[in-house]
């Protein structure tokens, strides 16, 4: 796919009616941008904006224990591996490489969620650390984990929902049950030891019975997933429309009330001082991902029109400057998580040029 002199836009289909790989390419990367900036604003919305003073249960987070400074010197090393993925995505980007840039974009996606549940790790840890705090109780149920799985539940009924035909390979549809599956699993297991730990009789049972529903709702949808794979047709994908609808609205009741305020424990005490700590750091990671969710937005927008656009000069320009941004972003979080306080405010990016 060249980027210019023919004239031709590469989301044009070739001769014989059939989407070039150029187009194929783009089509893709739009998608991709799509999932990774709802990601990212989940997490953030969850772990950022919140501004609860909780620690972040994640596997990844376990070998920090309740170390600042491991979990410190961690986040300053990824904002440098986010600064090389963002210099990547332009460079491949200006060589029309939309496959790589897509690759590119889902491994920075990951970055930018880790560094984020980092984040409010460390500012947790730095809040609690404080005179007078007191740290956080886990409740039956982690809010952070629970939601991101229905957020991935809802994705891969998305997917199914309007990925076409022609397009629903037997890899894409493995990859979508298989993600699918592990999600339920974790929300089948998390109600599971809920039921078994609350003392409140209703509970009990009601955590059952969600699992119970959303485990019949999911087998219907996967042996509709499997026909298709194995009988590919319109009929056969339109039975999995049908049944994604009864998944999407049974694992939303499950996580709703899982995620009942009684289920969730308590959050730290904190004073004024640790608040301060916590803000600090949170704004420096707000920032990061604010920045990469313009970035993400104009990659979107070049994929979606061709070169010839009058428009792609202003979308380039907008890419470099969010590109900019992410890396001030980067300095801003590891300046607060040095001095644990907040550092200059940084400057809104192009800020009404995204919706």
């Amino acid at each position: 796919m060249a980027s210019g002199g023919s004239g031709k836009s590469s989301s044009e289909v070739s001769g014989g009616g059939i989407p070039s790989s150029g187009s194929l390419q783009r089509k893709k990367l739009i998608s991709i941008c799509d999932h990774c900036k709802i990601k990212m604003q989940l997490v953030a919305d969850l772990l950022l904006l919140s501004s609860e003073t909780r620690p972040v249960n994640t596997e990844s987070l376990s070998v920090f224990g309740e170390s600042f400074e491991k979990c410190r010197d961690t986040i300053i090393a990824r904002t440098k591996g986010l600064s090389i993925l963002t210099h990547d995505v332009q460079s491949q980007l200006n060589m029309g490489r939309f496959g790589e840039v897509g690759e590119s974009l889902m491994e920075m996606g990951e970055l930018v969620v880790s560094l984020t549940e980092c984040s409010a790790h460390a500012a947790y840890l730095a809040a609690v650390e404080t005179p007078g705090a007191q740290p956080a109780l886990p409740g039956l149920v982690d809010r952070y984990k629970v939601t991101r799985c229905r957020h991935e539940v809802e994705h891969g009924c998305g997917v199914l929902k309007t990925t076409p035909l022609a397009d629903m390979s037997p890899q894409l549809l493995l990859e979508v049950s298989q993600n699918m599956s592990k999600n339920l699993k974790f929300l089948t297991d998390a109600c599971v030891l809920a039921s078994e730990k609350s003392k409140d009789k209703f509970a009990k049972e009601q955590f059952k019975l969600s699992v119970k529903c959303m485990s019949t709702s999911a087998s219907a949808l996967l042996a509709c997933v499997k026909e298709v794979k194995t009988s590919p047709s319109e009929l056969t994908r339109n039975r999995c429309v049908l049944f994604s609808g009864p998944l999407v609205q049974s694992v939303y009741a499950l996580v709703g009330f899982a995620t009942e305020p009684q289920f969730l424990g308590k959050a730290a005490t904190i004073n004024p001082e640790g608040k301060a700590v916590q803000t600090a750091i949170l704004g420096g990671a707000m920032s990061v991902v604010s920045a990469c969710v313009l970035l993400t937005q104009c990659l979107r927008d070049i994929a979606q029109h061709p070169e010839s656009s009058t428009k792609m000069s202003d979308y380039r320009e907008r890419l470099r400057n969010s590109a900019c941004a992410v890396s001030d972003g980067c300095n801003l979080l590891s300046q607060a998580l040095r001095e644990r306080s907040s550092p200059r405010t940084l400057p809104p990016v192009n800020s009404n040029s995204v919706n």
